[in-house]
């Protein structure tokens, strides 16, 4: 029996996810077929699913997509890395069809809470767990006030969208550097508190933001593969300078399993930690979705995707996915460069859809 699973349109991950599955699949002998999809015509991705399908651009066209691709092929499992939240709001529609649904999540709430950082902070905070100290900013004002009183003391303080993913829109405030260096240095994140000040003020527009102290760290970045709340097996990256540390043990390891727990995350999630001035781990925040850099930790032994679809599809037990990791595993340190691919403009493996 062939056992399928349908990646579904996710973030910068999903090739890294693809291969994968299919890596230890092929390891495990095992019959998977891995079907990907996409709105958009992601060769580079699809290319390397067994099947590729083209999804639908509009929302209200989803549904209907997803459950006629289902009955067709035979899916068993269907894992999404996007719009969580439209996905928790059909899942009862989706599992009638005989596909289980994974999300990161084990509904909405879950997911809102995920996506706002200042509400994550606040219920981090009534949990016990350390998280960086986080301050809602709803106005121009409200935020010149709050930099007049240094609310952290003597630390530099940092400010970001309260949603948001790729650190977008995240920036350091830092008065000694030029009103220049946001344009010259932008990689550096640095900017005049000022500068910024002004340019919010001509905006026009105000999205809620949130204020921190910056963390000088080191950061970590923790994938996991979790079961309704309950952690089967992780990877920590320590994170310094260009260089990321695979690891399975430590503080902020631990940290981070806690949080999963407590938001009852299910599926591949990505939780993220710096160290405080006391050199103790904090939350950042946890990532109900595969983290981009997912595919670096199978430098570690553990595939935690190619885990996730053996779970899914039912050829694992939790137990084994233990025993696997805990086996698997070696410390190992990895560096990011870039690379390039060839890129055929044709997918071979693409599906017509009835």
């Amino acid at each position: 029996m062939t056992h399928k699973i349908w990646l579904m349109e996710g973030l910068s991950s999903q090739r890294d996810i693809i291969q994968g599955i299919k890596a230890f699949a092929q390891k495990k002998g095992a019959d998977v077929s891995v079907i990907a999809s996409h709105r958009n015509q992601r060769n580079e991705i699809l290319s390397q699913a067994d099947h590729s399908l083209l999804e639908p651009k509009e929302d209200d066209q989803r549904l209907s997509f997803i459950l006629s691709i289902v009955d067709q092929l035979g899916i068993q499992a269907i894992h999404t890395g996007r719009n969580c939240l439209w996905f928790e709001s059909h899942r009862q529609e989706i599992e009638n069809s005989g596909a289980k649904l994974t999300t990161g999540a084990i509904g909405a709430p879950q997911c809102e809470l995920a996506d706002d950082k200042v509400s994550f902070a606040q219920f981090m905070e009534k949990k016990g767990l350390p998280v960086v100290p986080s301050i809602l900013v709803e106005s121009v004002d409200e935020l010149r006030r709050l930099l007049a009183l240094s609310p952290f003391g003597t630390q530099p303080m940092c400010i970001k969208p309260v949603r948001g993913i790729y650190g977008m829109g995240f920036w350091r405030f830092d008065e000694t550097v030029s009103p220049m260096a946001a344009f010259t240095h932008p990689d550096s994140r640095k900017v005049n508190a000022h500068l910024y000040i002004s340019a919010l003020e001509q905006a026009g527009i105000f999205e809620p933001l949130v204020l921190m102290p910056y963390l000088s760290g080191p950061e970590y970045s923790v994938d996991m593969l979790v079961e309704r709340g309950k952690v089967l097996a992780a990877v920590a990256r320590r994170k310094e300078g260009a260089f990321q540390y695979l690891e399975n043990a430590g503080e902020a390891y631990e940290l981070a399993i806690s949080c999963a727990e407590v938001m009852q995350a299910d599926g591949l999630v990505n939780v993220q930690t710096r160290n405080n001035a006391s050199g103790q781990p904090v939350l950042l925040e946890i990532n109900m979705r595969p983290s981009g850099g997912i595919g670096y930790t199978r430098y570690s032994g553990v595939n935690l995707p190619g885990l996730f679809a053996m779970r899914q599809l039912g050829l694992m037990s939790q137990q084994d996915i233990a025993d696997e990791a805990s086996s698997a595993f070696s410390p190992a340190m990895v560096r990011s460069v870039t690379d390039v691919i060839s890129y055929d403009p044709t997918l071979t493996n693409l599906l017509q859809q009835e």
